[in-house]
């Protein structure tokens, strides 16, 4: 996280930079703003890392759970469909094994 700080920092010196030389003012006139500038930049790409890695980790929390559930369905699908057959544990592992649920 601290490096998109870094990087929201550099950003917004290099932003308050390039308008103070299209509106062609001494790069030290206001030289106050550029650690103002740097700060907003810095917290404003630092809460937009933070908010997009929170996402993804939901959004792969959410699909780990819905593989967990469609793997749980299909071994008790197996196991119900093995229990009338004759050696039950041997199939029940040769079918899942073959369908790669473990």
């Amino acid at each position: 996280m601290e490096s998109a700080f870094i990087f929201g920092c550099l950003f917004g010196m290099g932003i308050k930079m390039t308008v103070s030389r299209v509106i062609r003012q001494p790069l030290l006139f206001k030289c106050h703003q550029y650690p103002k500038y740097m700060l907003y930049t810095g917290i404003a790409f630092s809460g937009f890392d933070w908010i997009r890695r929170l996402s993804l980790e939901t959004l792969c929390e959410k699909e780990e759970l819905s593989e967990f559930l469609v793997r749980r369905a299909r071994i008790n699908q197996l196991a119900t469909g093995a229990e009338s057959v004759g050696d039950y544990k041997k199939e029940f592992v040769q079918i899942a094994v073959d369908e790669h649920i473990y």
